[in-house]
């Protein structure tokens, strides 16, 4: 191509300069928009980014002080683990060596499975099987204890009225047992020094301090021995008073075990009725009872003064070969403590408290010997029971529940009396005063009075209902 010869030179010059000048003012653009993006990711983004999460922290903060943190523990609590002659028999083998463990298989899932396992070891023990002796003055074999550690207990309940059946001697043993062989179990009720007395055995789990405290009438023979009367946790007002107060100080609930009430009477008696309102009024969130023999109804207990209790007046036996229907019918508590949490404020509650039947099953000739479940429990294996030599009223699985549920239905009315507070009880279980003289007790009904009360209210209702003008008693239609 030929060259323009008319283009001025200096046109060029100039486009140079314009194409410069784009090209400058492009690389400027793209400059300003990379320090742009730079300055976003480098300074804004994090600034932002930051602003963000502060938001998102002071939300979820705002939220949690709103929010209670809850924790839970499950408790499960058996009654009398009483060990009679062929209880006994039926750990040994013919090598010479001893072992329980089969007594409590049935209900392994049941114990393992709670936070919390509480049993009422009625007896001392004794390393001397020559020693070992049964009903009416009891001394257990050492390897009771190993089995119900083995099954997973983890709280044993020692306040009872055969645990000085031997005095002082036995009850070293006990101790001994005790602390050699299983230190992390939580022994109640009972005490080797007046230190261990005067101190509040609490378990820790999953946040919740649980105090217990163990408490009897009174001992058959009282032989723990002068100047040790600290051993044995017998009720008396003052001191299970200052026990709660302490309690309450280091632990966020309180579990009161009572040994109480009359043996083999299901109606809970007027001592037991005026100890339960006043373990409400002092605190206390959950009594378990024992010594009847039998089982007495449960329910919720509260005050005018805001106080909550939920109370077991009695599990009845969990281990035994007593005979007859009511004294083979247990219970296992079932609770759950919940621990809520908010701005440093604690709360608790005590949550789906629940008696779960038990039957103790024994054929001696099969040599069959442990506690089932009531649902669990079949007609074959009542039909079987070693019971049967010694009552002639039907045992099944029918009459266990009626049985039962006859029992769970009465009312017991709360007691406002305080009299029986401050009685004490003599070798034979009558009530005696400070000053050594009986006292009757006139407020308590049995269960056979009860039911009688309200069958006589039941019929004069029934004579009382309208009739219609034939003379004969109306019905309504649904």
């Amino acid at each position: 191509m030929k060259r323009n010869e008319n283009i001025p030179l200096n046109f060029k010059e100039r486009m140079n300069s314009k194409i410069s000048l784009i090209c400058s003012i492009a690389v400027l653009a793209v400059l300003c928009l990379f320090f742009h993006q730079l300055d976003y990711q480098v300074i804004q983004k994090p600034a932002i980014e930051a602003e963000r999460k502060a938001k998102l922290e002071k939300e979820k903060a705002e939220k949690a002080a709103r929010t209670p943190v809850v924790t839970t523990a499950s408790v499960i609590a058996v009654g009398d683990n009483l060990y009679h002659q062929s209880l006994i028999d039926s750990g040994k083998n013919d090598s010479g060596e001893w072992n329980y463990d089969h007594i409590y298989q049935n209900v392994l899932d049941e114990i393992q499975s709670a936070d919390i396992a509480m049993i009422d070891q009625e007896t001392v023990f004794t390393t001397d099987h020559d020693a070992v002796s049964s009903y009416p003055s009891f001394a257990t074999p050492t390897e009771v204890g190993d089995a119900i550690i083995k099954a997973g207990f983890d709280v044993v309940e020692s306040a009872t009225n055969h645990i000085d059946d031997y005095g002082y001697d036995y009850m070293a043993q006990t101790f001994e047992f005790w602390r050699t062989n299983y230190p992390d179990i939580t022994l109640l009720g009972i005490h080797e020094t007046e230190e261990d007395a005067a101190s509040v055995k609490v378990r820790e789990v999953n946040g919740i301090k649980i105090a217990f405290l163990d408490y009897t009438y009174g001992t058959n023979n009282s032989g723990a021995g002068e100047g040790k009367e600290y051993m044995i946790d017998i009720f008396d007002k003052a001191k299970v008073a200052a026990s709660i107060q302490k309690a309450k100080e280091v632990s966020d609930c309180i579990i009161f075990v009572a040994h109480w009430g009359t043996e083999d009477e299901t109606m809970p008696n007027e001592y037991q009725k005026q100890w339960a309102a006043f373990l409400l009024q002092q605190g206390v969130d959950v009594v378990i009872g024992g010594h009847p023999h039998v089982l007495q109804p449960y329910g919720i207990m509260t005050d005018d003064q805001g106080n909550e209790m939920v109370i077991f007046y009695s599990l009845g036996n969990f281990v035994s070969t007593q005979q007859q229907l009511p004294e083979l019918l247990g219970g296992m508590g079932k609770f759950t403590i919940e621990k809520s949490v908010l701005n440093g404020e604690s709360t608790v509650r005590i949550l789906n408290p629940e008696i779960d039947p038990l039957v103790m099953h024994y054929n001696s000739e099969a040599g069959e010997f442990c506690p089932y479940m009531l649902s669990d429990y079949t007609d074959e294996l009542a039909a079987e029971h070693g019971v049967h030599n010694y009552i002639e009223e039907e045992f099944t699985v029918e009459s266990l529940k009626e049985t039962y549920n006859k029992i769970m239905s009465m009312n017991v009315t709360p007691s406002t009396g305080t009299n029986l507070l401050e009685v004490s009880f003599d070798w034979d279980g009558s009530m005696v005063d400070k000053n050594g003289n009986y006292v009757e007790d006139t407020e308590s009904i049995t269960a056979d009075q009860y039911y009688g009360a309200l069958y006589e209210a039941q019929q004069a209702e029934e004579e009382n209902s309208p009739e219609d003008s034939s003379g004969e008693d109306t019905e309504e239609e649904y």
